[in-house]
């Protein structure tokens, strides 16, 4: 089973490289590496590590997108219409 989620926003953490932000809560874990494609809507496909990252953690309720690092990518490189593919077996 392929795990995709569509990017609902991207950024760019100075120093660090490009977020993306997806509407899904999975179960994996903050500050592991996985490998991902990031698909484009013409065909474009990046492979890179991504870390999930904490969104804004303040108060009780949770938030229901989560956010991912990419490793040696920046906000420019993304495509448009952008989907984040997991491979499977990929943890780190």
């Amino acid at each position: 089973m392929i795990e995709q989620y569509s990017v609902v926003e991207k950024f760019e953490i100075t120093g660090r490289g490009a977020v993306v932000v997806i509407d899904e809560v999975t179960d994996r874990r903050p500050g592991k590496a996985y490998r991902v494609e990031i698909r484009g809507a013409s065909g474009e496909c990046i492979v890179t590590e991504a870390l999930k990252e904490w969104l804004l953690r303040r108060g009780p309720e949770p938030i229901e997108k989560e956010a991912y690092m990419l490793k040696g990518i920046h906000k420019s490189d993304l495509p448009e219409k952008a989907v984040l593919v997991f491979i499977q077996g990929t943890g780190i």
